[in-house]
């Protein structure tokens, strides 16, 4: 019974990859978020560090939203990943998308934003997290062939 517990708490093969990748990506996601915010403190100002850390917080958020719809899906259909996985990337475009639209309708509100350091932060936590994924992607145990069947 503590084996059926303990095999329930873990996770599928599935999804104990995805989540690995996910911690990696999220990890070097935070090291580019903190060296955009530092470069920002140390070499601009505190208002520019200040929009660095919120872009970088949304490129993240929007991140690990997608790999979550993958843990969660892990062991589904590979076509009902494929949906689940599209849907969440249509959503959280037309998200910000919106985000986008209200800034630019708002352009005299928004006068504060520092436009580069929002742009430097946000490549820098993409650039960083896919650079960590890969390298924990290559440092996964992916079985390559399938298990031997009963069935002739």
């Amino acid at each position: 019974m503590a084996e059926k517990v303990t095999a329930r708490r873990r996770g599928s093969a599935n999804r104990d990859r995805v989540r690995r990748l996910l911690v990696g990506g999220a990890l070097g996601g935070h090291i580019g978020l903190f060296l955009a915010v530092g470069a920002f403190l140390i070499f601009d100002s505190p208002r520019a560090a200040a929009w660095a850390a919120i872009a970088g917080a949304v490129t993240i958020l929007f991140f690990v939203i997608g790999h979550a719809v993958q843990v969660a899906f892990a062991d589904a259909d590979p076509k009902a990943v494929l949906v689940a996985t599209m849907a969440s990337y249509i959503i959280r475009v037309t998200a910000l998308g919106m985000v986008l639209a209200v800034v630019l309708a708002n352009a005299d509100r928004f006068a504060s934003m520092h436009r580069v350091a929002v742009a430097v932060a946000t490549i820098s936590v993409v650039v960083t997290w896919l650079a960590a994924e890969i390298a924990t992607y290559a440092r996964l145990r992916v079985p390559i062939y399938d298990e031997p069947s009963d069935q002739p």
